[in-house]
């Protein structure tokens, strides 16, 4: 999973994403590649998990973070290619994560509302252009061929025009199987799902009407001031808590972005343990057993027999997989079993 951290320049994305990483890159080196960096998944569950199994080692599951470089804009070729690499570097990631400047910073006073409204029109803008391009070829099949490769096509293409044209993204629209996977190899931008950072001033919150266009600007909206949480990062654990309680932070910015990622992604985790490892994996809500077999080996879903599973919440009431068992507590499932969050899985298979 792959999350892009996107905006203009001197929004604070790559303190942000240092922050959430866990890196210590230097902000304001600019470049125009993206920065890719793997981030823990924290999880109080496989901590629970492994101090009962006590293994060898412990695996969090982990989110890739993005650092998307951003753009000025302006007028002319310079502008025109800044914007075009922009846009595409987002594309190839999973989701988006817009860090809107809330603070001065000395870079002037903020404009949040209009960091908003001028992305969305970019994004929107962008894949207007794709539609309407991929409409005209299509019109030039018909009056070629008499036909186009696929009936589905044009009144979906059409469909997409009104909507981007209305000045609202993809991503609301309900699309059926066929027409889901007609339109993802477009990697249209405002189909991916949106998550809104508001890199907020010290001490200062969100006003409403800020938290209101944020909220139909995105799917998750995370509140917060990467400055203080890179603070956060060269502190103790104890000095840390010590310093969110102060200021009335219930829960680290990493914590909140990974909630607000597996939202909107629709992801969820479940686990395997041992005395050699207890492991965290990431699968999509609704997964089958034999999907769940394959993130950890394509050999376990190739030769998926059944899977042996436990609740999380069962495992820890009953003390530990000796007496869930005894409890009944531990069953056997098929290939048609639905993977729920926070399962304990076995997978049993023959090769």
């Amino acid at each position: 999973m792959q999350v892009g951290l996107i905006g203009p320049k001197f929004t604070g994305k790559t303190t942000l994403h240092n922050v959430i990483t866990g890196g210590s890159r230097p902000t304001g080196q600019g470049g125009v590649d993206p920065y890719l960096a793997a981030g823990p998944v924290p999880d109080e569950r496989l901590d629970r998990l492994s101090a009962m199994f006590k293994p060898k080692r412990t695996v969090y599951a982990s989110t890739t973070w993005v650092d998307i470089p951003g753009y000025a804009g302006g007028i002319g070729a310079d502008g025109a290619r800044e914007a075009v690499r922009f846009l595409e570097h987002g594309r190839k990631v999973d989701a988006l994560a817009q860090v809107v400047r809330c603070f001065d910073g000395g870079y002037g006073s903020p404009d949040p509302l209009g960091e908003l409204e001028n992305l969305a029109l970019e994004l929107t803008l962008a894949d207007l252009q794709i539609v309407e391009n991929r409409l005209e070829r299509l019109a030039k099949d018909k009056a070629r061929l008499g036909k186009v490769a696929n009936a589905l096509e044009p009144p979906l293409m059409e469909r997409f025009k009104a909507q981007l044209e209305a000045g609202r993204p993809l991503r609301e629209l309900v699309l059926t199987a066929d027409e889901a996977k007609l339109a993802v190899g477009y990697a249209f931008l405002t189909s991916k799902p949106m998550i809104i950072v508001l890199n907020l001033e010290e001490g200062l919150a969100a006003d409403a009407t800020l938290l209101d266009a944020a909220s139909l600007a995105g799917a998750a909206v995370v509140p917060m001031c990467a400055r203080v949480e890179a603070e956060l990062g060269e502190l103790s654990p104890v000095e840390a808590a010590e310093f969110l309680a102060a200021l009335g932070i219930a829960e680290p910015a990493l914590g909140r972005m990974i909630r607000a990622a597996y939202a909107a992604l629709d992801l969820q985790s479940f686990f395997t343990v041992g005395p050699d490892e207890c492991r965290a994996w990431t699968v999509r809500r609704g997964s089958t057993a034999p999907v769940a077999a394959g993130a950890i080996h394509t050999d376990l879903q190739r030769g998926f027999i059944r899977a042996e599973v436990t609740a999380f919440e069962d495992l820890i009431a009953c003390g530990d997989m000796a007496a869930a068992k005894a409890a009944n507590k531990v069953r056997l499932e098929g290939k048609a079993y639905v993977v729920r969050d926070g399962d304990i899985i076995e997978i049993r298979f023959s090769v």
